[in-house]
């Protein structure tokens, strides 16, 4: 049976100002086929969503302590209790706050079907060859 993935919705605040949040729906997912990789959505309004991928070591050490060069950075706020992400690309900035408990539960899960460290072992690299390589 294939793995279909795990999926944690979330609500989480667009911080448009210090002073202005606009709450938004979130979306983590991680998919052993891409052991290295957490795909993140937002809703920017219901025709408008933003999508990322970025490196799954990423968050798990941004939910600890500021984490990130470029593009995407991910802290802790709250003393610990939320994170913030910033997502930085030529079309635009945005900054996100969540809570940090259920990214933490929905992470330790990835970790639960890929350990860290294992990732390559999930990689199918000859699938991956033939797709690239002309037949």
């Amino acid at each position: 049976m294939d793995f279909p993935g795990l999926e944690l919705k979330i609500r989480m605040s667009l911080m448009a100002d210090p002073d202005s949040h606009i709450w938004v729906p979130a979306r983590l997912y991680y998919n052993k086929a891409d052991p290295y990789a957490v795909q993140f959505s937002f809703d920017v309004t219901p025709d408008h969503v933003v999508q990322w991928t970025f490196a799954r070591e990423l968050l798990d050490q941004g939910l600890a302590a500021p984490s990130g060069i470029g593009d995407v950075k991910i802290a802790p706020i709250d003393q610990n209790r939320r994170f913030s992400i910033e997502l930085e690309s030529p079309a635009g900035y945005a900054r996100l706050g969540g809570p940090a408990a259920s990214v933490k539960a929905w992470l330790t899960k990835t970790f639960e079907v890929v350990p860290a460290g294992r990732e390559s072992e999930s990689v199918d690299i000859d699938s991956f060859l033939d797709e690239l390589l002309p037949h």
